[in-house]
């Protein structure tokens, strides 16, 4: 072992440490030195390597895991949300026009009412939000609000006005303006549409972007993460300023989303950088979202057969793209939901192996929900990622069996399916557009209930992962998405201390309960950077 004896500066003890590694049997005890873990083992081993000053502490009987790692979320997006409305849960369109209303009135002249969080399928009108609704509690000020999915906006006629969206107006070609029998917008736009209110939206300002990341690294760390791997656009300078300052307490792999020209220009390739912040895959959306109905499919909606949802690219252009991005040595990370944009994907990426064969080029595909045998087959034989958001399923099993029907439903969120197949599965959250939480992912991906705990036996139960199938998601496996399964994702000698304590043992509780254990602190580097 490289660490000298007398480095070692801190214990742990009196706790059940899971290692996540091979055999993952708990072990008693753990020293650190500086930011790595030196030694692992009994309490009576560990307290014999410590040396005299050496700061001991003594865990009570909880449960210690490796921090936990979100493999896809948009964490300053989210630190902007948490000042924004948040729809989420809302059961009518009168409860959102209260909330709307609400936030409105704690806002300075002219400034815009964003936020997000809606369903409507939720609602008890079981109709989307439009431009009417909006204009009730907010006629002198722009509103733009998310649909939960972010693939999707509904925005009031002073938005609309702004972005100078009329009935004449046309709708770009992968994306809906939605209108009234009268031809007249309804306020709601999908996909590509949403931009043209979105970009008259104030730019944030550098100090709001800072205080923002800053803000939801906070709420990361309270959750138990250690590490992200974050899509957040026009973040390098701040997120660099941070860690020069050294207030990172959260360990940033930094997906970027880039065009084919921006790719062809760029000299920062995947894994720049260091073990606080790297530089990580090139972000693609090929489609949209399940909930919106435009995810791209082979079949028909079942619930609106007129639509098989949107491809973003012609697949020529797509394969343009991931073909730049594979040259230059850059890992692709593809946004992709319907079983006709995963296949779209896996072509682009294949073509691209042909033209450049590596062997270690970890591309994966983000969200994968409607899949096939023969496209789980073509994963695998490709090496292929699958970063899977298990709290999906949480709500969506409510309509996806609509959405898909009874046949394709057999083969949404397949979870088991994948990782049986050998694909290494990796866990995030999609943060805003789920909670935060990893242990909600965990308990989802073992139990496939809904957060009330229904149906007991899970939604698809087949497709259920064991406890430390789902504890891996979110933790070697998604460390090796990043090419760090040697720097963190597991407790053992020579790995970074970066681990979380839990209030209750996740592999002892009935599965169910997983979503309620308590994050007890968080360390990262062998420091604390929460504590309960």
């Amino acid at each position: 072992m490289s660490l000298n004896q007398q480095k070692i500066d801190q214990i742990l003890v009196g706790a059940r440490f899971y290692p996540l590694t091979g055999d993952n049997r708990p072990f008693e005890a753990l020293a650190i030195a500086g930011d790595r873990i030196y030694a692992t083992g009994t309490r009576d081993e560990i307290e014999a390597l410590a040396p005299a000053g050496c700061r001991r502490s003594d865990l009570g009987g909880a449960t210690v895991l490796p921090g936990l790692i979100d493999s896809h979320l948009h964490l300053t997006w989210y630190g902007f949300f948490l000042n924004q409305v948040d729809l989420n849960g809302t059961r009518s369109i009168s409860e959102l026009q209260q909330r709307v209303a609400a936030h409105a009135a704690q806002l300075g002249p002219g400034e815009w009412v964003t936020g997000g969080g809606w369903e409507q399928g939720l609602f008890a009108e079981k109709r989307y939000p439009t431009r009417y609704d909006l204009d009730a509690v907010v006629p002198d000020r722009p509103v733009v609000l998310d649909r939960v999915c972010y693939h999707a906006v509904v925005a009031n006629s002073a938005a609309l006005a702004l972005a100078g969206i009329t009935r004449d107006t046309p709708a770009p070609a992968d994306g809906e303006i939605r209108r009234d029998a009268n031809g007249e917008p309804t306020g709601v736009l999908t996909e590509a549409a949403c931009d043209l209110v979105k970009r008259h939206i104030p730019a944030p300002s550098y100090a709001q972007t800072r205080a923002a990341f800053l803000r939801a690294m906070a709420r990361a760390n309270a959750a138990g993460l250690t590490s992200v791997h974050t899509n957040d656009q026009g973040v390098l300078e701040v997120l660099q300023d941070i860690r020069a300052a050294g207030q990172l307490s959260l360990r940033v792999y930094l997906d970027r989303t880039l065009s084919l020209a921006e790719v062809e220009a760029n000299e920062l390739r995947t894994g720049f950088g260091d073990e606080w912040l790297r530089i990580g895959a090139v972000k693609i959306f090929v489609d949209g979202s399940l909930g919106a109905r435009t995810a791209a499919l082979y079949e028909p909606y079942s619930d609106e057969p007129g639509t098989r949802g949107l491809l973003m690219y012609a697949q020529e252009d797509l394969d343009a793209l991931v073909l730049a991005a594979h040259r230059k040595g850059m890992q692709v990370a593809i946004h992709a939901i319907g079983d006709r944009a995963v296949a779209a994907a896996i072509d682009a990426i294949e073509r691209a192996l042909r033209a450049q064969p590596r062997g270690d080029h970890r591309h994966r595909i983000i969200h994968l929900q409607v899949l096939n045998p023969q496209i789980i087959g073509r994963l695998r034989t490709l090496g292929l990622i699958a970063d899977i958001q298990p709290k999906f399923v949480t709500g969506e099993q409510a309509w996806a069996g609509a959405r898909v029907g009874p046949e394709r439903v057999r083969w949404a969120y397949p979870w088991k399916s994948l990782w049986d197949a050998g694909i290494v599965c990796a866990g995030g959250s999609d943060c805003p557009v789920e909670p935060l939480e990893p242990l909600w992912g965990i308990y989802a991906a073992a139990t496939r209930a809904t957060m009330d705990g229904t149906p007991r036996e899970g939604w698809l139960p087949e497709q259920r992962l064991t406890v430390e199938q789902a504890i891996a998601l979110f933790t070697r496996n998604a460390a090796y998405v990043s090419f760090e399964e040697n720097l963190k994702g597991t407790l053992a000698p020579g790995q970074l201390a970066d681990l979380v304590v839990l209030g209750d043992d996740p592999f002892a509780v009935d599965p169910l309960a997983i979503k309620d254990i308590p994050v007890l602190m968080t360390m990262v580097g062998g420091r604390a950077v929460y504590q309960r």
